[in-house]
């Protein structure tokens, strides 16, 4: 595609006009068509906007760039990081994938075709030698739904695996180039796809009962290489017989090619072929080392001097909420639509659509890695991916881990975070990936691990950072709160603390206290940022999607909502208040003196006052339960001085649970013990140890106790039962 093109294939709505199209400006809200594009003479793109919008910000806001409106240059382009770029299309043959690539970056070295066991291509390996004097390698590999630039299925298959059939001895070489040498000298030879780091995607089996020989580069990714293919085949069944053979005489790095070349035109191929022959027949077949019993490792420090370290700003995919290459913490309580949020977040991700906030900035274009373990795909997922307007197509769900067994059959087994490298060769299939969801968390850990230990969590989550940071992904983990209930929202957070720990930013997603269909999604912890302002969605439709208010909530974190639940939910009893009015009640019950504990709750049920208040208000004036005589009934009455009270004065203050109540460290009962032995009616609720007194065998009781401690449940004993409210 030429320039034009490839910028109007991003305008659906262009419009021809002249000489050139017309267009609304992506890059701001345009009611009318104000972008003109027209093609200048040396092939370039030309684009205006007359409504002022810079051309870098209409190009990015369709996923373009500067250098895209400009016609390829002769040869290889690297990128600043040398390696080169490479699309994310779909074509309808290879050929087509392949001439996307040389469209981009130039006329390509040389190119490589792996087939299946009938012959069938599956994938191509297209390499490129760069100017500097490396090279550049792209895989297109066939998909369902056509060929992409992406990496082949795992398991791969060999190089020229519909030969390795027939053949009773076969060559293993790094690399499709060192292949095709050993081929030429009349050998049977083949390789893996990806490189030297990746022998272990590849299927090996066809090699099983084969004698194989393997030539090393002349390095040491290429020994290793070597080594790691040599283990992988000792576990085939029936086992080959391997061979390593080093060529003699490589130069640093060098491998087959260099070799035949050294020999000059001069040498004949078969000549060459029993030089070789005769190494191997010189090498022990190769078996497994032994595993070492001494411990030869030495532990030395790693410094990193800051100078060194170049600053770099941190990437976003929604800038201030979510940062690219690190963990985020999305939290809340079950119901409250977190899968919702993700599934937002999954498709404005895959259309480069704006996110709620009011700076309209964009996500970055790309797919989107769905670990969900609790959502059903065909019921759920997908249609609220499609409510979200979602381009399914670059979104992808991770349901499970595949075994494939030596006799080629295939079965799924649960996967968690424990393998970690499952996420990676998924990534290796989505080299646009711009997001992870783990949704949620707890069911991914791990039989093994206990969420609740810092250690076990981190074992398991570290790897997955490193990978975030490895891969450049926003991973967002999905987190439930626990039933208790925290001062601060972080900790609300189920099981141990290392989740956020670990977490760069993390997310609450509340319930609106003043309006339960209102969802708040509101900032906790924010390691790479200023607190972002909080925002505010319905959930609307079915099945549901998200309709966020335009306004954004300045200032409004987390813990603003929860700090004022939290003091609500777990105060005991009624409000103040409602505590107040009956110590008063109480207080002007018993101005005249000491009342019967029978007749109090009698005044009290025709006052319609619960006893549960009644007995908090007795707690709130001091008094002290009594009885007037040895068998006798209890009664109560104020405190020295409690005359007052009942003529206006202020209530007395109820006693902090650190300290002893006077009442309870002086007072003694008509029997002389004190009164702690005859605590009827009053609330204890501290540990009895700070009294003071020797509580081995005494226990504490509340409001709702049924029994009384010292077997204290008589039947004259009003409060020795337990009463309604």
């Amino acid at each position: 595609m030429t320039p034009i093109e490839t910028l109007l294939d991003r305008l659906p709505d262009a419009r021809k006009s002249g000489n050139g199209w017309s267009a609304r400006c992506p890059a701001h809200g345009d009611r009318h068509a104000s972008l003109s594009i027209s093609a200048g003479d040396d092939g370039k793109a030309l684009v205006k906007c007359h409504a002022g919008c810079d051309t870098s910000a209409v190009l990015a806001a369709v996923g373009l760039k500067l250098a895209d409106l400009f016609p390829p240059k002769v040869g290889p382009t690297p990128t600043r990081n040398g390696k080169l770029a490479s699309g994310g299309r779909t074509f309808a043959t290879a050929e087509d994938a392949v001439a996307d690539l040389e469209y981009r970056h130039g006329k390509r070295s040389a190119v490589w075709t792996y087939h299946d066991a009938t012959g069938d291509p599956v994938g191509l390996v297209v390499r490129w030698d760069l100017p500097d004097g490396n090279k550049d390698i792209r895989p297109v590999s066939r998909h369902p739904d056509g060929w992409r630039v992406a990496a082949m299925s795992e398991p791969r298959p060999l190089y020229g695996l519909p030969d390795l059939a027939a053949a009773r001895r076969v060559i293993v070489c790094e690399g499709e180039k060192a292949a095709d040498a050993a081929r030429s000298l009349g050998f049977t030879a083949t390789t893996s796809a990806g490189g030297s780091q990746a022998a272990q995607k590849t299927d090996w089996r066809p090699l099983a009962g084969k004698e194989v020989w393997i030539l090393p580069d002349n390095d040491a990714p290429g020994r290793k290489y070597a080594e790691t293919v040599a283990g992988i085949l000792a576990k085939l069944t029936p086992a080959p017989v391997v061979r390593i053979v080093e060529l003699p005489d490589l130069p640093d790095g060098g491998d087959i090619v260099d070799w035949i070349d050294a020999h000059g035109d001069v040498t004949e191929p078969d000549t060459m072929r029993a030089e070789i022959e005769a190494l191997a027949q010189a090498v022990q077949q190769w078996r497994p080392a032994a595993p070492s019993t001494e411990a030869s490792n030495r532990w030395e420090p790693d410094l990193v001097c800051l100078a060194d370290v170049q600053p770099q700003k941190v990437p976003w995919l929604w800038y201030g909420r979510i940062p690219l290459g690190r963990l985020t913490l999305l939290v809340g309580r079950p119901g409250c639509g977190k899968s919702l949020v993700t599934c937002d977040l999954a498709a404005r991700v895959s259309t480069h659509a704006h996110w709620p906030d009011p700076g309209f900035d964009r996500a970055p274009l790309g797919d989107t890695l769905l670990i969900c373990a609790e959502d059903d795909p065909a019921d759920t997922i997908r249609p609220r991916l499609d409510a979200a307007g979602a381009n399914c197509r670059r979104v992808h769900l991770l349901k499970a881990a595949k075994i494939l067994s030596d006799d080629g059959n295939e079965r799924s087994v649960a996967f968690d975070l424990s393998n970690v490298d499952l996420i990676r060769d998924a990534l290796d299939r989505l080299p646009d990936c711009k997001l992870v969801v783990v949704d949620p968390i707890g069911s991914y850990l791990g039989g093994q691990v206990d969420a609740h230990r810092d250690n076990e969590v981190r074992s398991v989550l570290a790897p997955l950072a490193a990978l975030a940071v490895e891969r450049g992904v926003a991973v967002v983990l999905v987190c439930h709160t626990r039933k208790a209930l925290a001062s601060f929202a972080d900790d609300m957070a189920l099981g141990s603390r290392a989740f956020v720990g670990l977490a760069r930013s993390v997310l609450h997603l509340m319930a609106d206290p003043d309006d339960e269909k209102r969802k708040l999604l509101l900032p906790g912890k924010c390691n790479l940022s200023a607190p972002p302002p909080g925002l505010a969605f319905r959930i609307v439709g079915d099945p549901g999607r998200l309709e966020w208010e335009p306004d954004p909530l300045e200032g409004f974190r987390a813990d603003d909502v929860v700090a004022p639940r939290e003091s609500q939910e777990t105060k005991r009893g009624p409000e103040p208040t409602t505590r107040d009015a009956a110590s008063e009640w109480l207080a002007d019950l018993l101005k005249d003196g000491p009342m019967p504990v029978v007749d109090i709750r009698e005044q009290a049920k025709a006052a319609d006052l619960s006893w549960r208040t009644i007995r908090r208000a007795q707690e709130s004036l001091g008094i002290v339960p009594r009885k007037k005589a040895f068998g006798g009934g209890w009664e109560w009455g104020l405190p020295e001085g409690g005359q007052h009270i009942a003529e206006g004065g202020q209530l007395p203050r109820r006693c902090p649970s650190s300290e002893k109540p006077g009442h309870l460290r002086e007072n003694t009962g008509e029997t002389g013990r004190n009164c702690l032995d005859f605590t009827e009616g009053g609330q204890v609720t501290d540990n009895l140890a700070t009294f003071g007194q020797n509580v081995d065998n005494l226990a504490t009781f509340d409001d709702d106790a049924t029994s009384f401690p010292f077997g204290f449940n008589n039947p004259d004993d009003p409060d020795g039962e337990r009463l309604p409210d």
